[in-house]
């Protein structure tokens, strides 16, 4: 089981970018896909998967995997790579994962809680 989240990453080079993030109940993530972006062609643009595989690299992840202090780009010490002359694009995008992960962890109880029996069931 996962929820899908929209969630958005206000702080890209040209604008936000809107991203899908799947969570599953234990933590991990189902996936990450970016759904609309103004990034700069060649550069900042390889955060869509039609243009590189680098957003699948969350897949899997979850806030232990890196360590919460790790969820950031090469340059800023963390795990992630960023582009050449691009870094502040994914350093957008990781910071928007990370945050979508810590709410899913935080509200878990009510969002992966089993539905309430409908009356007359």
């Amino acid at each position: 089981m996962a929820t899908v989240f929209t969630s958005v990453a206000p702080n890209g080079y040209s604008g936000p970018i809107r991203l899908l993030v799947g969570v599953r109940r234990d933590g991990t993530l189902a996936g990450v896909r970016v759904v609309a972006h103004k990034e700069t062609p060649g550069l900042g643009d390889k955060i869509d998967e039609r243009k590189s595989d680098w957003v699948l690299a969350f897949t899997g992840r979850s806030l232990g995997d890196p360590p919460p202090e790790r969820w950031k780009v090469r340059r800023d010490g963390g795990d992630f790579d960023q582009f050449t002359g691009a870094t502040i694009t994914p350093r957008a995008v990781v910071k928007a994962v990370r945050s979508t992960l810590e709410y899913a962890q935080r509200e878990g109880a009510k969002l992966y809680a089993p539905a309430p029996a409908a009356d007359g069931a």
